[in-house]
């Protein structure tokens, strides 16, 4: 379907109004992005402020259901809404809860889907074993309270770019075709969660330094980063090696994985591209 003025389309006899918005979002006390009747969701939260501003019949779709404590920075949004009022990010801003921010929004076109459309994903996992981590901090940086060889974690990372089966890094029973996933950027730095917070709606506690696994890729199957960081996290423990890190990535599916996915709130969905 082509896209005409406006971005203004006829569904079912109703005259659409379509728009791409960029969200920023923090997940700590929802249950993840997607609807879910009578729990509290990043989604339901958005669909309420919606109703609250526009008239008729508003509906929403993400480019990511990030799971129940994940942080977003870039979620992609597409409203769909029979009002043709004037939707900009100031007064969607006025009716959203403190934990949720519009950082954009455009008209887009009617056949726009978020998640299929999308070229590839960047997440970013930030975590400290550092003792005695403030509550403020433990919202947004998760914590291992063991000691870690970083140099042992970065030799699993660096194994991690390229096309790989993550056939032993993922919560089985999500829906997907194949486990093979092409991973175009991973690296392990040593970063300052207050200039990655800057002028965001996260706030830093008085943690000045934390680790951040980064990772780009065009798709990525149900809890696959939790994974891969709970594994690195037993490499750096000495709990798995880098050769039997190696093995899960390489050889064949296991009965048992003996790593436990990583607290979600350190996992953020820093942006989607589409080009």
């Amino acid at each position: 379907m082509k896209s005409i003025a406006y971005s203004r389309f006829l569904s079912h006899d109703v005259l659409m109004n379509y728009y791409k918005a960029i969200l920023q979002y923090d997940g700590t006390d929802r249950i993840g992005f997607q609807w879910q009747e009578g729990m509290p969701t990043i989604q339901g939260d958005l669909n309420l402020s919606l109703q609250q501003i526009l008239r008729g019949k508003v509906t929403t779709r993400s480019a990511s259901r990030t799971d129940k404590g994940v942080h977003a920075f870039g979620q992609v949004v597409k409203i769909s809404a029979e009002d043709s009022s004037p939707l900009d990010p100031a007064r969607l801003n006025a009716a959203l809860p403190t934990h949720i921010r519009c950082l954009a929004l455009s008209p887009c076109a009617g056949d726009f889907i978020p998640s299929v459309d999308q070229t590839s994903k960047e997440y970013r996992y930030l975590f400290t074993n550092r003792p005695g981590v403030s509550g403020q901090d433990q919202r947004y940086i998760a914590q291992t309270p063991y000691p870690l060889s970083i140099d042992h974690i970065q030799a699993c990372v660096d194994m991690l770019k390229g096309r790989n089966n993550f056939q032993n890094f993922w919560s089985i029973g999500g829906i997907s075709n194949t486990t093979i996933r092409d991973i175009l950027e991973c690296d392990l730095t040593l970063i300052n969660p207050h200039e990655l917070f800057k002028d965001s709606l996260f706030t830093a506690g008085p943690v000045t330094s934390c680790w951040q696994f980064r990772i780009v890729g065009k798709g990525f199957l149900k809890h696959m980063v939790r994974h891969l960081v709970g594994a690195l996290w037993m490499v750096g423990n000495g709990r798995l090696t880098v050769e039997d890190f190696s093995q899960y990535l390489h050889g064949e599916l296991k009965e048992q994985r003996p790593w436990k996915k990583a607290d979600p709130r350190g996992l953020y969905l820093l942006k989607v591209s589409y080009e």
